[in-house]
């Protein structure tokens, strides 16, 4: 007979290497790896940069204009690439510098996307971009709710809790 598993102390985290904090898919120095590989696909600005991550990663990583463009001005700095355009947003390449760089470790970074395509999979992937969804949905609107949507609202949720907690405890 089987039995269901206890889950009311579980943290959003939960144990696993996934979750849990221990699968980091990117090691130090990667992050500047990963974006001289998006650039040698093509050039990009800013925004389009974090928007090809948060793909690349299926909604699991989405880094904030606060990672991005430090990261940028330390490539251009590094001369690994360089920005075009005087006006904004500037448009960013990699360098031929960069490209060298970014062939020595072509392979580590492909590794690291392999590993966590592999260890996210795509159903875990089209969950946790349901949830970011439904955050974006909520997020700029709740100050803005009538009580009857509040409580409308609460009570799906709430009933969606349930749910879950039934899912998970098989």
């Amino acid at each position: 007979m089987a039995t269901k598993r206890d889950i009311s102390k579980t943290s959003l985290g939960g144990p696993g290497p996934l979750f849990g904090g221990g699968f980091h898919f990117m090691g130090r120095g990667d992050f500047y790896g990963l974006i001289l590989h998006l650039l040698d696909e093509k050039p990009m600005h800013g925004y389009e940069i974090i928007k090809a991550v948060e793909e690349r990663f299926r909604g699991f990583y989405k880094p904030s204009a606060g990672a991005i463009y430090p990261a940028l001005r330390s490539l251009t700095r590094k001369g690994f690439i360089a920005a075009e355009g005087t006006t904004r947003p500037k448009t960013y390449r990699v360098t031929r510098t960069g490209k060298a760089h970014l062939r020595s470790r072509r392979a580590e970074i492909e590794k690291r996307f392999r590993a966590f395509e592999s260890a996210v999979g795509p159903e875990r992937a089209a969950l946790f971009r349901e949830f970011r969804e439904t955050r974006k949905i909520l997020g700029p609107n709740l100050w803005h709710l009538t009580p009857q949507q509040a409580r409308a609202l609460r009570t799906l949720i709430v009933r969606t809790r349930k749910e879950m907690l039934e899912i998970l405890s098989e």
